[in-house]
């Protein structure tokens, strides 16, 4: 897409903001807690991490993400947005010292979007086809007129309790009436009413580490097998226990980046009884043994 004289004031608010920011600090909060940025210096291997719910577009450089078997490229003006906690596959395809990467990134509450679209009574989208809760969206220029308006609060402090949540609230609107907003309002909408699957992630995140028989899963958020298999992964791209899975090794290299930990040490915290089956995992999902992806994850950070 053309960059926009908005999307470059975006740009511009970023690099001020970032200015006098050490290097290898990546990621900067502000004074809304829900609003921060996102800056890289160099391209990145492509890296496995746990998405929540938030929308995160490109001001500067490009990325690449997989979202089930899905491969979706771009660049400044899109955005990726998870409507639910989503393991991706995320890469910084174009970025340097002198032209970093640079994204804007929100937190999104379910609860409030949901809200929103039943306070308003919000009509669905006219298009009903199935999609997975996390996608790639252009942004259109109302979009990108309320996310400027929003950081240019920032300016004046004393604006940011009375119209951040106004301005919010229509970043949501805009969101929902997105091109590929019918995925975020069937995710919430269902979130709601069905209950099921959205208390099945939360479970899952919460009690990764225990042992999970699908069954017990199902009678615990109040559904078939069948039928929670089918929602989970239309939702997620995955069933449950791949989700699962994802989950606890993603934990484990949380562990093993934060030093003093073991390999084997790591594979009982998150719950598996046989390391050797935790390193074979482990390959399989990052591509390295878990002292290779250490290494290498460590050489990453010296080089920031």
């Amino acid at each position: 897409m053309n960059t926009s004289d908005t999307l470059i004031s975006l740009r511009d608010e970023a690099l001020r903001l970032f200015r006098g920011v050490p290097d290898h600090q990546l990621d900067l909060a502000t004074a809304m807690p829900y609003l921060s940025f996102i800056r890289r210096t160099q391209v990145t291997e492509l890296n496995k991490g746990m998405l929540e719910p938030s929308l995160c577009l490109v001001l500067q450089g490009k990325k690449k993400v997989l979202i089930g078997q899905k491969i979706i490229h771009y660049g400044v003006g899109n955005y990726v947005l998870a409507a639910v906690d989503m393991p991706i596959s995320g890469q910084i395809m174009e970025a340097s010292p002198t032209t970093p990467y640079l994204g804007l990134k929100i937190a999104l509450d379910p609860k409030e979007i949901t809200a929103l679209i039943i306070e308003t009574g919000m009509a669905p989208p006219k298009t009903q086809l199935s999609s997975p809760a996390a996608y790639v969206d252009e942004s259109d220029a109302d979009l990108q007129d309320a996310l400027l308006r929003l950081v240019r609060l920032l300016k004046k402090p004393s604006d940011i309790t009375v119209l951040s949540s106004l301005i919010k609230q229509e970043i949501f609107y805009r969101l929902l009436t997105a091109k590929e907003g019918g995925a975020l309002y069937r995710t919430l909408l269902s979130s709601y009413r069905e209950k099921g699957i959205n208390a099945a992630i939360h479970w899952i995140k919460d009690n990764y580490a225990q042992p999970m028989e699908i069954e017990q899963l199902a009678q615990r958020v109040s559904m078939s097998v069948s039928n929670l298999h089918h929602r989970f992964k239309a939702i997620t791209t995955m069933s449950p226990l791949q989700y699962q899975k994802q989950t606890r090794l993603l934990e484990a290299r949380k562990f093993l980046l934060a030093g003093n930990v073991e390999a084997a040490t790591a594979a009982f915290k998150v719950g598996y009884e046989s390391p050797s089956q935790f390193s074979r995992e482990y390959r399989r999902l990052f591509g390295a043994s878990p002292l290779q992806d250490m290494e290498y994850l460590k050489h990453c950070q010296l080089d920031q």
